[in-house]
């Protein structure tokens, strides 16, 4: 045992000060660089103020479609669009081109990096020139196609660009990360809509559409100063045929079909309840809150489903959490749902639930391309996957019209009468979208045509020879 005078200090001594000064520095609340000179992923002031940026982003690409249900009430009982029942399709068209544009724009920004920030530019003006034109419209044909394909164009082109830069900023928080962003839409879901019904009663359609037009640019251009990119863009190279061949894997083709399958009911509460809510007799201020309640309830669980998927590892336990229950309570809880109190209760399940199935599409992404950490290869496959779920939401809108008979009288029994048909399709679709859970059984690097054991031996001689 070695005794040191008082004031004098040995070599170990200074070592062990100059490590906790080194260690009193690393809490600096300024950004740390890493070994690579670039700012950490999933930590740090310049991921937090992207994850900012993105959620501001997310207000406007899918505020408005998630809260269209108050627009569809309004123009179906007041002129001059009162009584055209195809008008209510435009919510789901803006939704579903907002999702089947999104492989196309981010494919375009793989080999263009460069050119994500004016692609949000681009769309920030569609999504303010699309509530203009829907204000003028003189025709529903018009104000479908404003309001529907435009402004979803707009806002795919807003969205896409926040998931490639979320890639660079976010790696184990992935799922955390895109729950949050896909959580600022429901809480916009949440708070647009008692807005939106106050002014659609107070100043008319047309200055209610005005006026979101200036809120999108506003929030649009203060999203954007907070985004950034992490890493410098890469070099432009040409697309190979190559990026394509995650068609092959089994495991892509089971996750898509759940895809699409939950796709052609999750949108259909949302959109219908201010609806179901006239016919059993509530106020459209209390539908509107309906809609609130579940675009809330979305805001809180699609980040937390995102914590499981990412706490887990494995995202198919949130998955049969999503499916299941939404199925479960639109066939059990919906269905005899005919006062504010049960129909609030059903929203709020539903949101929490079902919302959770969309934050996992990152996680699918990841689990198709495997071992390969072709980021671009999963990118592609994200807005793939997003893509046919746009389609199955277009989709969506049709059959339930198609299911609505607005002859049939409205009644104190199961789905109210009129909107059985609709309660049972939608519980149903989403029991059977849990089938995507079979994917667990599945291997990521399994493929048609070759054993997965013959890829990889093929895939290490070739990193083998190249090395």
């Amino acid at each position: 045992m070695v005794i040191h005078r008082p004031g004098r200090f040995s070599e170990d001594d200074k070592q062990n000060a100059t490590h906790i000064n080194e260690s009193v520095a690393s809490t600096d609340p300024e950004p740390v660089l890493n070994d690579n000179g670039l700012p950490p992923q999933d930590s740090g002031r310049g991921a937090w103020l992207f994850l900012i940026g993105a959620s501001i982003v997310e207000i406007v690409a899918w505020g408005f479609p998630y809260c269209f249900g108050v627009f569809r009430a309004y123009f179906f009982t007041h002129a001059p669009f009162a009584g055209i029942a195809y008008v209510s399709v435009a919510g789901v068209v803006s939704d579903g081109v907002l999702q089947i544009c999104l492989p196309f724009v981010m494919y375009f920004l793989n080999y263009y990096p460069k050119q994500r920030k004016n692609t949000m530019w681009l769309g920030c003006l569609f999504c303010v020139i699309s509530p203009i034109g829907g204000a003028f419209s003189k025709t529903p044909t018009q104000l479908v196609i404003c309001l529907g394909p435009m402004y979803g164009l707009g806002a795919g082109m807003l969205f896409a660009p926040t998931i490639n830069y979320m890639s660079e900023w976010f790696e184990k928080r992935k799922s955390l990360a895109f729950g949050i962003i896909c959580g600022m839409g429901g809480l916009s879901g949440a708070i647009l809509p008692p807005i939106f019904t106050v002014c659609l009663e107070k100043y008319g359609y047309k200055a209610t559409l005005i006026g979101w037009a200036v809120a999108v640019f506003i929030l649009t251009a203060s999203g954007l100063l907070c985004i950034s990119s992490r890493v410098p863009p890469a070099e432009t190279t040409k697309p190979t045929l190559s990026d394509f061949d995650f068609v092959r894997k089994p495991l892509f083709w089971l996750l898509l079909i759940a895809t699409i399958i939950q796709g052609l009911a999750h949108y259909i509460p949302g959109l219908y309840l201010p609806s179901y809510a006239l016919d059993v007799g509530l106020t459209p201020t209390k539908g509107a809150l309906l809609v609130s309640l579940l675009n809330l309830a979305t805001a809180f669980g699609q980040p937390l489903q995102g914590m499981l998927a990412d706490y887990r590892s494995s995202f198919y336990l949130p998955m049969i959490l999503s499916t299941i229950g939404s199925g479960l309570e639109a066939l059990l809880v919906w269905g005899f749902s005919h006062k504010l109190w049960d129909l609030a209760i059903f929203s709020m399940l539903f949101g929490a639930t079902a919302g959770g199935f969309a934050v996992l599409r990152p996680r699918f992404a990841s689990a198709i391309v495997g071992n390969d950490k072709n980021n671009e290869q999963s990118l592609l496959i994200f807005g793939v996957l997003t893509a046919m779920r746009g389609v199955a939401i277009i989709a969506s809108g049709f059959i339930t019209s198609a299911q609505l008979k607005e002859s049939v009288k409205v009644t104190f029994g199961y789905g109210a009468g009129k909107w059985l048909h609709v309660i049972v399709y939608v519980g149903v679709t989403m029991l059977i979208a849990s089938s995507g859970a079979l994917g667990i059984f599945v291997k990521g690097s399994a493929r048609f045509g070759k054993r997965s054991s013959e890829y990889d031996m093929s895939q290490v001689s070739e990193e083998s020879s190249q090395a």
